[in-house]
């Protein structure tokens, strides 16, 4: 590639040479004039010199990084989005260097195992399970921004009391592989249980893989007689959830232009409130109730993302001596404190309801702010796996069976074992093929993962051959 690239400069050099007797008009002589129209010939020289050279070595880095970004992805070849470094990842963004416009699978690279495992026309019913009245209403929020920064801020007053001394629950911390924003990749983690760890940042499943039918939580809450639903109060296309719903399987899409609580006093500064959302949640399951159907409902709230500088609110001060303007940080722990408000509204309607409901409740990932702020109150080490940046609150509540409960670390990919497993819903294969890897690993956080036997960090690639296989086959086949 090295010599190539010389022999293409050189070859750019006389035909630039050339094209500049080609411009009509053209008044004067690059070399004669070199000292007396210097504004003219540096214009000059970037048109015919440096833009083309500029453009070669685009087309250059194209092919060489689109062979190993493609074989990278495609292989999972170990870590290849750490060792390569930022311009790696900024390319590995762009759709035109996946593999998946590129590699063709071939049924014998992967063990039947697998291959079955994912397959959509294979049943994966259990006998045994009971779709009547034992199995519990559903209901899964992904809270916007739900972070765990304030426990490291000390404040005027508590931002999450509610959540904080929430009784009869299942708590925990839940990893997640994005931070700032990315909300998307977390529900694509929690709704297949498949890792997004490896692939290079950012990189958008719901954009660049999910093409057409797949198997996820969705179609296993279908197969055994719930009606399923996907809701969030905001335009329908953004990450192509519109489409990517479909192909996992949702009955009833419900966007903001499809709420009856969307209206301004709804709204907290342009987005629909949590509050308002949970009376949503409220009004869909109510409906279904009296239809005498099961729901499944996963649930995105909108409240809590960035732009902390427009809104006008607060209630919740930092209190930190600390030298940096803490407006964004100030707005943010408000919106907090109102998100907090609102799952109090939500549980205790739970609370009278004669039906047994079950609520898992858990943060996309954490808020970011000005860089000064994150390297005071988050984690921001070079050895970013298993750190508090990446680490949001998440709860189980079953209205019918109250223990407080402590799953102390999970990962969004796993997060559905904990969910069925506390629902008292059997796992299929699929699942107990998820539940097989979730025992010996804690979670995942990035290119690693935690080794509860050896209760150590470890290259997910080294560990998890076969996992990594179903998470390959998955994303590209």
């Amino acid at each position: 590639n090295f010599f190539i690239s010389i022999l293409l400069c050189i070859l750019l050099y006389f035909v630039s040479n050339y094209i500049r007797y080609l411009i009509p008009y053209y008044p004067f002589s690059f070399y004669e004039n070199i000292n007396t129209n210097i504004n003219t010939n540096v214009v000059y020289l970037y048109i015919v010199y440096v833009l083309p050279v500029l453009f070669l070595m685009l087309i250059i880095i194209f092919f060489i990084l689109r062979n190993r970004i493609s074989n990278s992805l495609y292989d999972y070849s170990l870590n290849a989005g750490e060792k390569e470094g930022y311009i790696y990842n900024l390319f590995s963004s762009i759709p035109i260097f996946h593999s998946s416009y590129k590699v063709k699978l071939k049924k014998n690279e992967y063990n039947d195992n697998i291959i079955n495992l994912l397959s959509l026309d294979k049943e994966k019913l259990i006998n045994n399970i009971d779709i009547n009245n034992k199995n519990p209403h559903i209901i899964v929020i992904m809270n916007e921004s739900f972070g765990s920064v304030h426990e490291r801020i000390n404040t005027n007053i508590e931002v999450t009391p509610y959540y904080d001394n929430l009784q009869g629950v299942t708590k925990g911390k839940l990893f997640v592989n994005t931070f700032g924003g990315g909300t998307a990749n977390t529900e694509f983690e929690f709704l297949t249980s498949v890792t997004i760890g490896n692939l290079p940042y950012p990189m958008y499943p719901y954009n660049n893989f999910v093409k057409h039918d797949k198997y996820s939580l969705v179609r296993y809450m279908k197969q055994i007689g719930y009606d399923t639903v996907a809701m969030h109060p905001y335009t329908a296309t953004n990450y192509n959830r519109n489409i990517v719903y479909k192909y996992f399987g949702f009955d009833k899409l419900i966007f903001y232009d499809d709420f009856t609580h969307n209206k301004k006093d709804d709204l907290v500064r342009k987005f629909v409130s949590d509050k308002s959302m949970y009376l949503e949640v409220i009004d869909k399951y109510n409906e279904y109730k009296k239809s005498n159907k099961k729901l499944f409902l996963f649930g995105i709230t909108m409240q809590n993302h960035s732009g902390y500088d427009k809104f006008e609110g607060e209630q919740v001060y930092v209190t930190d001596n600390i030298k940096y303007d803490t407006k964004q940080l100030n707005s943010y722990l408000s919106l907090m404190k109102i998100s907090d408000d609102a799952i109090e509204t939500l549980i205790e309607y739970f609370d009278k309801e004669d039906d047994r409901v079950v609520i898992l409740f858990f943060g996309d990932h954490n808020a970011s702010f000005s860089t000064s702020i994150n390297k005071l109150y988050y984690d921001m080490s070079n050895d970013y796996e298993g750190t508090n940046q990446y680490m949001t609150p998440f709860f189980i509540y079953d209205n019918k069976n109250k223990n407080n409960d402590l799953i102390e670390k999970t990962s969004a990919n796993f997060l559905a074992i904990d969910l069925l497993k506390k629902s008292n819903i059997p796992l299929n294969d699929y699942y107990k093929y998820i539940n097989e890897i979730y025992l010996n690993n804690q979670y995942m956080n990035y290119h690693k993962t935690y080794d509860k036997r050896t209760n150590k960090l470890h290259y997910i690639n080294d560990n998890l051959t076969d996992y990594m296989q179903l998470v390959n086959y998955y994303l590209y086949s």
